[in-house]
């Protein structure tokens, strides 16, 4: 059944190596916990990317052609895969209409919250950003945005900090003309939209046109809405003591990670978290970019095999004992 070759998905004039096994390490550790807190979830986030199936071309190219992704929220691996999918749609934006407007990078945050008010505060949040989109100096400066939601967990606090990341798109005069917004402005706008007796952090800056600058932006609006290690600690560290020791700080994050991800999972439930506006979101619709969660094409060039070019068909599945994919036999 198994071949015993390990897959390796080199990718890019960099040959890095794509790392599915470690998103199915993490991916699996949250099936641990969704069973532990007994979700209904635990038995498809387990199943998430156990099979995948590639195409190779004569080139040594591998694309993805098929898996199991299980489209959970939290989902390490579908995270992963829905990171990228956004990343291509919104760079596909971004180039269309990079001739005609100047973009800013807006993060809008509020204070931490605990876990018990997380839920309300989001909704808060959500409430507030429609609020700052109707108000007139946001309606004269902005042209266009991508807004994306994510929330990080402290766990020294045990508090979370959920926030807005926001490409706007603005006149390319915008800093000389009448419609500039300095960064005080902005955050006394989001403090009176929040309706808030403290004034919150807000960040503005241009995003830069450089290909790498662009690209890390970008990266940064589309990303996790969840990072698994604000989920799952990261437990490396401990291997320098005792198995006592190591069991116990395992226990120990167990239960606060069994915590975690019941809070998270019912706060981020049935909410969008990326969303599209003015001249982004006509772009969106005149490029026919889909707005289902297809995490197999996740990436520009993925839709389709490419034209005139055969490949192979190569199935791997994960093995519980070699904790990695082996290929199967054709």
């Amino acid at each position: 059944m198994f071949t015993g070759e390990i897959l390796h998905d080199i990718r890019g004039e960099s040959n890095e190596p794509v790392t599915w096994k470690q998103h199915r390490l993490v991916t699996l550790r949250l099936a641990q916990a969704y069973r532990r807190i007994n979700s209904p979830k635990a038995h498809r986030v387990l199943q998430c990317g156990s099979s995948l199936v590639f195409r190779r071309y004569k080139d040594n190219n591998m694309k993805l052609h098929a898996s199991n992704f299980c489209q959970t929220r939290l989902c390490p691996m579908c995270c992963w895969r829905r990171s990228k999918r956004n990343f291509a749609r919104v760079s596909k934006i971004m180039d269309a209409i990079s001739c005609d407007y100047e973009f800013l990078f807006l993060t809008l945050t509020c204070k931490n919250v605990s876990a018990d008010s997380l839920s309300s505060q989001i909704d808060k949040m959500y409430s507030a950003y429609k609020a700052l989109c109707l108000r007139t100096k946001f309606k004269n400066a902005v042209h266009g945005w991508c807004r994306s939601f994510e929330t990080t967990f402290n766990w020294k606090t045990s508090e979370y900090h959920p926030h807005f990341h926001v490409v706007l798109a603005v006149d390319k005069n915008y800093f000389t003309n009448s419609s500039y917004i300095e960064q005080k402005e902005w955050a006394l706008l989001w403090q009176s939209c929040l309706e808030t007796d403290y004034l919150p952090i807000v960040d503005i800056r241009v995003l830069r046109e450089s290909e790498k600058g662009k690209g890390k932006e970008v990266a940064e609006i589309v990303k996790y809405c969840v990072k698994p290690t604000s989920v799952m600690a990261d437990l490396r560290e401990t291997v320098a003591y005792s198995e006592e020791i190591q069991t116990e700080v395992r226990r120990y994050t167990d239960v606060i990670t069994d915590s975690t991800v019941y809070t998270l999972d019912t706060a981020l439930a049935n909410r969008r978290l990326i969303g599209f506006g003015g001249i982004f979101k006509t772009i969106h619709k005149d490029l026919n970019l889909s707005s289902d969660d297809d995490l197999i094409h996740a990436t520009n060039g993925d839709d389709e095999p490419e034209k005139n070019k055969s490949y192979d068909i190569e199935r791997y599945r994960w093995h519980r004992g070699y904790k990695n994919y082996l290929r199967l036999d054709d």
